[in-house]
C-alpha cells in the first residue's frame, strides 16, 4: 500500500502547485487516468474523485484552459485572498502568519533526516507547503522510515491537511479541482489508516 502511496503522492503536490497546462492535460489524456490512478481503495470518495477527473480529461479542449486556470488561481494563489491556503502554520496560527513554531519544528524533523526539500521551479516556499510536506511524506515512504511517517503525519500533515482538502471540496469550480479534493481526502484516508497515524489534536484556524 505504500509503495502506491508513494507513487500517487507527486501527482497530488503537483496538481496543487503548478498551473494547469495544455501539455499537463494531453499528457493526462493520453493515458486512461482511471486504470492509471492507483486503486488506493474503493470508497465512495475515491470513486467519485477519479470519474470526475477522468470525465473531464476526456472532454478537455484548450478553450477549456482559461476556466481551469481561473479555478486554479482562486483556489491557491488569488487575486484577492486565497480561497485554500496550502502552509500548515497558516491553520495553525491564530493571526494565520507564516513560518511559526509549527513550521520550526517540521524544519528540524527534515534536518534530522538529512535532506533538502525544493520546488521544481526553485520558489523559496516555506518548508510547511503543502506540496514540500507531500515531497517529504514520499521520501519516507519510499525509504520505510515508519518512526518519520508517523511524526511527519501525526503532528503536521493530517493535523491540518484534511482542512485542505474540504476547502478545495467546497470552493473548486472545475470538476478537475474538485476531482483533486476528493483524492487528497481519500489519499489521508488511506495512509493514516494503512499506518495507524494517531493524529495530535490541535484547533485550526483557516
Amino acid at each position: 500500500m505504500n509503495k502506491d502511496l508513494a507513487e500517487i503522492t507527486p501527482t497530488l503536490a503537483a496538481n496543487m502547485y503548478h498551473d494547469p497546462s495544455d501539455k499537463m492535460l494531453e499528457i493526462y489524456k493520453e493515458h486512461d487516468f482511471n486504470a492509471c490512478y492507483p486503486l488506493l481503495t474503493e470508497s465512495k470518495t475515491r470513486s467519485e474523485g477519479v470519474t470526475l477527473i477522468s470525465n473531464y480529461i476526456s472532454q478537455y479542449t484548450s478553450k477549456q484552459l482559461p476556466t481551469l486556470l481561473l479555478d486554479f488561481n482562486q483556489l491557491f494563489i488569488g487575486p484577492g485572498k486565497m480561497k485554500v491556503p496550502l502552509w500548515g502554520s497558516y491553520y495553525l496560527s491564530e493571526d494565520n502568519l507564516l513560518c511559526g513554531p509549527s513550521t520550526q519544528k517540521l524544519q528540524e524533523r527534515i534536518d534530522a533526516l538529512g535532506i533538502k526539500l525544493s520546488t521544481s521551479d526553485g520558489d523559496n516556499q516555506p518548508v510547511d507547503h503543502i506540496s514540500l510536506v507531500l515531497q517529504l511524506v514520499e521520501f519516507v515512504l519510499n525509504e520505510g522510515k515508519t518512526l518519520e511517517l508517523k511524526v511527519i503525519l501525526g503532528e503536521h500533515l493530517a493535523v491540518w491537511g484534511y482542512r485542505v482538502a474540504e476547502l478545495i471540496i467546497e470552493h473548486a469550480k472545475t470538476d478537475f479541482y474538485l476531482g483533486w479534493g476528493l483524492l487528497l481526502k481519500d489519499y489521508l484516508d488511506v495512509l493514516i489508516e494503512s499506518n495507524g497515524i494517531i493524529m495530535k489534536e490541535c484547533h485550526l484556524w483557516g
